[in-house]
């Protein structure tokens, strides 16, 4: 029935403390409540808009306030408002007017059985708005708290019985999200007498034409069904024992002879699922044994004896999904003071792709310990994999080179997830720079970044079947929730790989 936007003393004006726009619905018009143009409406002094501003205040997002009748109407009605905020300061409110009389028409016309009877009021406010319970009269009880109400309790559930003057109820509960909330009381006896009148006469009915099918079925099977059916018994029992040669011969009844034909074309179908069932068998056993052989190369191509160096310390796990495809990583030195790491997933899955995984890794080792600076080994390891390209298929990777003696790290992202940086924070994504996946185009040059490890600080590198993994409601592990696990508690680095893999799992 109208709304409008009402602001805090002085927020527009210095020398206007009240300032407010309302439009209003009127007989079918739309106008703009006087008062507030005039500048005139001392509206701070209304209980609605002390009610909303306190519960803003309070923290609440929106406000609904107790039903009320205005000085300008003579309806029952309500507001709702949410604030409206400079920076963090709450400045004024936006607001619905909402008229309630047709709601409370309609509701105290709510009556399934002639016995019920509703209660509508508000739980947060603990006061009666309406009930349709008889011999209670509306006007008196309005504004009452819940408990004037005899059959009321704060207990009271949807589906659970309660009795009140001798009679048993189920309340069926209606929660709207302003706190008000809707009660229908119906009593029991009148929810399921009519139900259990028409079923017991239903169940006479069914009884009996049971009991009169039955009787002619039983007459017509014994006439023309026991010798065809115990033929077909027989001939399915051999099918059942293999022998799929068999077939059977019925021209009556038409029913069976129809039957006999399903049989027929039963025991086709098994002769032709047996021979599909064994190529696929050959097909899997041929898909298994490459999964095995991929399992192989992946697991042997990477290193496993990890460095033993008073500066730092370097740990690594791998996981293999069902379907083996080209995660790796791998980490050498490259001369006395640096030492190089990588994290790399290589697109596709199977021995394709752990071939593929093998390349790749050669060919970063091979041009990094050839003392090429990294942006050219790089380079160079891409035109190797651009030139020897396997259709469809790219690497994305990491790689870092460590200064031994500064900590410092030259870094290449070729299109691969960024990792996270552990310093006093916490573990916090680094912001790297990003390059094209390698294996695509042989005449990309690739740019190197740099930052700095600290003592104590950690890199932690990972491939996106992490981030990727579902949980139970097949959404994403993420990047989220991977950096909330790792700040989750300070571990060693074998037990931070550890915790890791436990909770993406877990979820």
């Amino acid at each position: 029935m109208g709304n409008g936007i009402w602001f805090e003393p002085y927020k527009i004006s210095k020398d206007q403390k009240a300032v407010c726009i309302h439009a209003l619905w009127e007989n079918g018009k739309i106008g703009m409540l006087p008062s507030c143009v005039r500048g005139d409406y001392n509206y701070f002094e209304r209980n609605w808009y002390a009610e909303i501003i306190q519960d803003l205040k309070a923290g609440k997002k929106i406000s609904w306030t107790r039903p009320y009748k205005s000085s300008e109407v003579e309806f029952l009605m309500t507001t709702v408002g949410v604030g409206l905020y400079d920076q963090k300061e709450l400045v004024g409110i936006a607001m619905v007017d909402w008229q309630m009389d047709t709601i409370l028409k309609s509701i105290l016309k709510i009556k399934p059985t002639p016995n019920s009877f509703v209660l509508f009021a508000d739980k947060t406010n603990d006061y009666i708005i309406a009930t349709t319970e008889q011999g209670i009269n509306n006007n008196s009880i309005f504004g009452k708290p819940l408990k004037t109400l005899k059959w009321y309790s704060k207990n009271l559930q949807e589906g659970y019985v309660f009795d009140y003057k001798g009679t048993s109820y189920i309340p069926y509960i209606k929660q709207l999200n302003n706190g008000l909330f809707l009660i229908v009381n119906v009593p029991l006896f009148e929810l399921f007498g009519a139900a259990v009148h028409h079923l017991a006469v239903l169940l006479s009915i069914l009884l009996i034409s049971t009991i009169i099918i039955v009787g002619i079925l039983y007459l017509v099977l014994r006439r023309n069904i026991n010798d065809p059916i115990q033929q077909l018994s027989q001939i399915a029992q051999k099918i059942s024992r293999g022998d799929l040669n068999k077939t059977i011969q019925l021209d009556k009844p038409s029913e069976l002879a129809q039957l006999a034909e399903v049989f027929n074309k039963m025991k086709s179908d098994i002769k032709t699922h047996l021979m599909q069932l064994a190529k696929v068998s050959s097909e899997k056993e041929k898909i298994e044994s490459e999964l095995a052989i991929a399992k192989t190369i992946q697991a042997s191509a990477l290193p496993t004896d990890f460095p033993q160096n008073a500066s730092f310390e370097l740990v690594a796990s791998m996981t293999p999904a069902r379907e083996v495809g080209g995660d790796f990583y791998d980490f050498f030195p490259v001369d006395e003071n640096h030492f190089a790491f990588l994290m790399a997933d290589v697109s596709g899955k199977g021995i394709t792709a752990a071939l593929y995984m093998m390349s790749a890794k050669t060919a970063i080792k091979n041009m990094l310990q050839a003392g090429y600076p990294l942006s050219e080994a790089i380079t160079k390891a891409n035109k190797t994999l651009c030139d020897n390209h396997a259709r469809g298929m790219f690497v994305t990777a990491f790689i870092g080179v460590l200064d031994l003696t500064s900590g410092k790290v030259e870094y290449i992202n070729a299109g691969h997830c960024p990792p996270l940086c552990k310093t006093q924070k916490g573990y916090q994504y680094v912001d790297v720079i990003k390059n094209l996946v390698l294996g695509i185009t042989p005449d990309y040059k690739y740019e190197v970044g740099q930052f700095t490890l600290k003592k104590n600080e950690r890199l932690f590198l990972y491939t996106d079947g992490v981030t990727e993994a579902q949980t139970k409601e097949e959404k994403l592990f993420g990047p989220e929730r991977l950096q909330k696990t790792l700040n989750q508690k300070v571990l060693s680095l074998p037990d931070t790989i550890a915790h890791v893999r436990k909770i993406s799992l877990v979820l």
